[in-house]
């Protein structure tokens, strides 16, 4: 792959999106805790649900990566990640929403492993520090929005 200005702002859109994914699970949890009445130690429980996927996913998402595409990983990354969000949206029980939780932090830890080396390859070697800084720097808007 060449390097690409338009890959590299769709990778750091990409960072965006997962900085506000995560950040969301803050103000989601006590809304959770009391529409669910769930107890304290419960409704932190839902966080670890989210991070927990990353952990599952992140060394298969490697091997997926190699046996498939970015491109096609990528897709089924954000693909999960709305599915994820629309299986609670159409059953908004406190199961579902556990169950929604793990496979959107499983569509993000897909998104983590294919984007990082995409923007070094997009990006260009020389360049990749300052794109990741830049990266994060956006990312960070996506903590702000919320």
């Amino acid at each position: 792959m060449k390097k690409s200005l338009l890959i590299v702002w769709f990778v750091i859109l990409t960072f965006c999106v997962i900085s506000f994914q995560t950040n969301i699970l803050g103000p989601l949890t006590p809304d959770a805790k009391s529409n669910f009445h769930l107890s304290l130690a419960q409704a932190g429980f839902l966080p670890f649900i989210f991070f927990i996927a990353y952990g599952v996913m992140s060394i298969p998402s490697g091997y997926l990566i190699e046996k498939y595409s970015q491109k096609s990983i990528t897709i089924i990354a954000f693909l999960l990640i709305v599915f994820g969000t629309f299986i609670f949206l159409l059953h908004p029980v406190f199961l579902t929403f556990a169950v929604s939780l793990f496979i959107v932090g499983a569509g993000m830890a897909m998104l983590q492993v294919v984007i990082n080396p995409l923007l070094r390859t997009a990006g260009g070697e020389e360049k990749y520090s300052f794109y990741l800084v830049l990266a994060q720097l956006l990312a960070g808007l996506g903590s702000v929005i919320i």
